[in-house]
This record gives C-alpha cells, sequence and structure tokens, in this order.
C-alpha cells in the first residue's frame, strides 16, 4: 500500500496573490488545510462523522518552510501522510508542489490531537482512528524531513518591546463550521502585520518600492495554546527577534482579548529579495540599525 496520499489539486487565483506578485503566505496554508482534510477522512474521520460526533483533529504545531515561490494560474499538487503515532499524537506532513514542474513549493509539518470542538478539550485517540494512522505510519525517508527550525522560539508569555501589529474581530466567514477561526486567517494576522513590523524600524512603502524590494517569509513555526471562537475580539503583537546578513526574525503573539489568553505563538523567518531578478538581497540597513536593547532575542 503507497503511504504517500495525494490529498490536494487547485491552482493559484489572482487574488490569491500579493504585492510581491507571489502566492500570500495565508493561502498556502489554505491549501494545506484542504489537504488536511483529506487525510483526516482517509484517516477514518470523514466530514459526516466530523459532524455528527462534533470532534475530530486539530493541529497543535505547525512548522512551515516556504521553497519556492509561485504566481498566479500556478497548478498545484499536495502530498502528504502520517510519520509517527505517539501515545495521543499524530505527527504528519503535507507537501505542496507546482504541478507543471513537479519543484516542492511549500512543507507543512504537523502534530495534531484528537478533540472535542464543543469544549476544546483533547481527548484519547478512538481505537479504530489510531489503527488507520498506525497503519499509515512510515518515516517516509523519501520525503524532505525538515532540520530542526533555526534559533529560539518565541515563547508562550508576554516580552518587552512587543507592539500592536494587528486588532479584530472574527468574523462568522472566517470560521468552520463549529465557529472556530480557520487557519487561513490566522496565517492571514500574521501577513498583515509584516507590513507593521516594516513600518516599526523605519521602512516606509515608499522606501520600499524606490529599492525595488519585495519580503518574503521562509520558515515558520506555530504553537497552539487557546481555541479562538466567532466574534471573539484578538490582538496580536509582534516584535523583532533579530536580524542579520539576508536573515530577519520576528515573532507574534495572538491574544484573545475576551478571555485574555494567549492563543497562538509564531516564530518567523524571512527575507528582502530585488523583486525584478527575484533574488535575496542583504537586509536594509533600517533593520540593522535596530536598536539591539529593543530586539526580543535578549528575552528568549
Amino acid at each position: 500500500m503507497n503511504k504517500v496520499l495525494p490529498l490536494y489539486r487547485g491552482a493559484v487565483e489572482a487574488w490569491e496573490c500579493d504585492q510581491m506578485r507571489h502566492m500570500n503566505v495565508q493561502f498556502y496554508m489554505s491549501k494545506a488545510s484542504d489537504a488536511f482534510a483529506h487525510l483526516q477522512n482517509r484517516l477514518g474521520l470523514s466530514p459526516a462523522f466530523i459532524r455528527s460526533t462534533r470532534k475530530g483533529l486539530r493541529f497543535r504545531s505547525i512548522r512551515t518552510q516556504y521553497k519556492a515561490e509561485v504566481h498566479v494560474g500556478t497548478p498545484l499538487y499536495g502530498l502528504g501522510g502520517v510519520r509517527d503515532v505517539a501515545g495521543d499524537l499524530i505527527t504528519g506532513f503535507i507537501h505542496i508542489f507546482n504541478s507543471v514542474n513537479d519543484r516542492l513549493s511549500a512543507v507543512y509539518e504537523f502534530t495534531a490531537d484528537y478533540a472535542d470542538f464543543d469544549t476544546d478539550t483533547s481527548l484519547p485517540l478512538p481505537d479504530e482512528i489510531r489503527v488507520a494512522a498506525e497503519e499509515l505510519a512510515d518515516p517516509h525517508p523519501d520525503c524532505l524531513r525538515l532540520k530542526p527550525f533555526d534559533g529560539a522560539l518565541m515563547p508562550d508569555r508576554p516580552l518587552n518591546h512587543m507592539f500592536e501589529s494587528a486588532r479584530g474581530s472574527v468574523d462568522v466567514w472566517e470560521c468552520d463550521q463549529f465557529n472556530h477561526i480557520e487557519m487561513r486567517h490566522i496565517v492571514g494576522y500574521f501577513s498583515d502585520a509584516a507590513t507593521h513590523i516594516i513600518n516599526a524600524v523605519g521602512l516606509t512603502r515608499e522606501i520600499i518600492r524606490s529599492r525595488n524590494l519585495g519580503s518574503a517569509a521562509l520558515d515558520y513555526y506555530s504553537e497552539f495554546h487557546a481555541p479562538i471562537r466567532k466574534s471573539t475580539a484578538i490582538l496580536l503583537k509582534s516584535g523583532l527577534i533579530g536580524a542579520d546578513g539576508k536573515i530577519f526574525r520576528f515573532g507574534h503573539n495572538l491574544i484573545d482579548m475576551d478571555t485574555g489568553k494567549l492563543a497562538v505563538t509564531t516564530t518567523v523567518i524571512g527575507c528582502y529579495f530585488d523583486m525584478t531578478t527575484r533574488k535575496s538581497v542583504p537586509l536594509p540597513e533600517e533593520f540593522t540599525s535596530y536598536p539591539k536593547e529593543k530586539l526580543l532575542k535578549e528575552q528568549m
């Protein structure tokens, strides 16, 4: 039995691309979420089963690495599988490819557990789901497995010198059938925050355009600590972790304003590139001259 599963097929729409002229990170996440639904179905968690029991898998952590940009009209396909079942935690992966050249565009590595979507509590894996996951479990040596994340990860606590980078409330169309915000929209808040981080270091859009620069995320690591439901007031706080050479690092805390709980912590590695050549360039001096005492790495 082939344990690498076909999980996604689609294309890049014009409205999924941003000012950098490539598909935005939130739409990568949307396609990975679609793939995850197919993986759940393969494990016996069909849409009908999830609707009737109001239980299913949820992400506990996601590591994302962007390998190659894709543009309007690019056909895509996704493969994935289960690497391990340890206790009640499933570890798996989803790979998104450019169908034109079979080039790997994005890698998702995740951990997921089984949860009650009404009470938001973790549950033991049902026997039939465990058996299905264990039958699919394989190290998959021929499928890229990412090296450990390079550098410190955002801790699940507030840090000094973080600033407000997004504020809003969760609308009904941002939610799934159980009134939880969809992953795409969480990543959308992170994407929006990037402009505020650029402003915080002293770069305006006019300066960026005059230098013909674009920016790109290279690596994300997110941990999920508490659910976010429909109508929740949310606040995103961000800060620059560090900047050196061609690489910048920043962190996000997504906070549920209704409860005051920290819902998601995310660490991001990114770069700047020349918009014409699409090649990475040294960081703008505004990043490298940012006051050292304000860098989050001093507290991590």
